[in-house]
Order: structure tokens, then C-alpha cells, then sequence
């Protein structure tokens, strides 16, 4: 069987995971027929899932009409959801490839372990959100700062429920990337287009953005 992953990867990885308090599902929409995409992530989160016991893996091969598509908000494919004891709210969309594939796995840590380590301003400004938030954070695999700002997102995510926080990769789903003019990663789309935050920010300056954009 070919993999993506090579065997000192994996050991790296495998433990990394070995930290997990908690276990988490890997819910990955793909689609048949349109998805250039779709095979990779699935082949991917597959050799991902195989790593840990803590690590459950379902793939939901269906388009964005079908109720478990909509039941999680997932529009384009492929698409990947890390989900603990709920849905944190922790989208990918693209193979998490490259510098990004170090976010995944971080990412399911932050899920698994439940820990959004955040500063006291940024969570004392967090309890300001009571409406729904969505944070787009377009980037390259390529990107060295990408990796930071989508976890900072991520993290986010996970201290609050009314945020959801997707990574998306902006080659992939270029046509989207041109919606929002988006030149430069990487680059935070805050309710699509309420409000937005280019280049690596603090959490506390991504939550200031995000309350700026309710004046919107």
C-alpha cells in the first residue's frame, strides 16, 4: 500500500498523539465525480486516523444537499471536521498538506485535549461574542506563518461556541480565494466579509477585528 506519510513522519507524529487525553473523530466530506482533491484527503486522514486508538475516522462521501453536510456546514469539498465530545467548531478545507499538516495534527490535539490555552485579555474579550462567528483563514501550503494563524483560530473556536474557524487552501479553492481578493496569506475573512485580518495577529487582535465587525 502506498502512503503519503513517510515511516519518520509517522513515528513523529504517532507520538505526538500519544498525548491525547480524550478521543476525537475525523469527519471527512468528500464527493465523487468533482473533487480533485477528495482521494488525497481521504488517503491522508486515513494514514492519520491509523496512528491512534483515540483517533475514530468517518467519511461521508456526499454532496453539500445531504443532511450530514448540512448538519455541520459543508459547502465545498474536501472538508474535514475534527470533532471531541461536540463540534468545536474546526473546519478544514483542502489537504492539510505541507506546513498545514503540522496544523492538523495540532489541531487535534487542541480538540483531544481540550486545552485553548488563550491570554486573560483575550478571554475576557471572548465573552463579548454571543453571535455566530465564522473565520475564514485562507493559506498556502507554503506559508511559514499560515500554520499560527489558523491554530490561533482554531483556539478560538474551541473557547467559544459561537465561533467556527476554517482553514482553507487557497490554491485549491481558488475561485473562493478571488471572491475575497485575496492576494496575500495568511489572510482571516470574518463573516464573509464583515470584517478581515491580513498577515499572522495575536488573538487579541483577531477578536478586536471580530468585534468591529458587529458594527457591520
Amino acid at each position: 500500500m502506498t502512503t503519503l506519510l513517510d515511516e519518520s513522519v509517522r513515528q513523529i507524529v504517532k507520538q505526538r498523539f500519544s498525548d491525547m487525553k480524550n478521543p476525537v473523530t475525523l469527519r471527512v466530506f468528500s464527493t465523487k465525480g468533482h473533487c480533485l482533491f477528495c482521494n488525497e484527503m481521504i488517503s491522508l486522514m486515513t494514514e492519520v486516523a491509523s496512528l491512534s486508538d483515540k483517533i475514530e475516522l468517518d467519511i461521508c462521501d456526499c454532496e453539500a444537499s445531504h443532511p450530514k453536510a448540512k448538519e455541520y456546514g459543508i459547502e465545498r469539498h474536501p472538508a474535514i471536521v475534527i470533532e471531541g465530545d461536540k463540534d468545536y467548531g474546526v473546519r478544514f478545507f483542502g489537504v492539510p498538506a505541507g506546513k498545514e499538516f503540522t496544523t492538523l495534527v495540532e489541531s487535534i490535539m487542541l480538540v483531544a485535549n481540550r486545552n485553548a490555552i488563550l491570554s486573560p485579555q483575550a478571554y475576557e474579550m471572548l465573552k463579548s461574542i454571543k453571535q455566530k462567528v465564522n473565520l475564514k483563514v485562507f493559506v498556502t501550503l507554503e506559508c511559514p506563518y499560515c500554520p499560527a494563524m489558523v491554530l490561533r483560530a482554531h483556539k478560538l473556536a474551541i473557547a467559544n461556541d459561537f465561533i467556527t474557524a476554517e482553514m482553507i487552501e487557497a490554491s485549491q479553492f481558488a475561485q473562493l480565494a478571488s471572491v475575497f481578493d485575496i492576494f496575500g496569506v495568511p489572510n482571516t475573512i470574518i463573516n464573509d466579509g464583515k470584517g478581515n485580518v491580513e498577515g499572522l495577529v495575536p488573538e487579541e487582535m483577531l477578536l478586536q477585528a471580530i468585534l468591529e465587525s458587529f458594527k457591520h
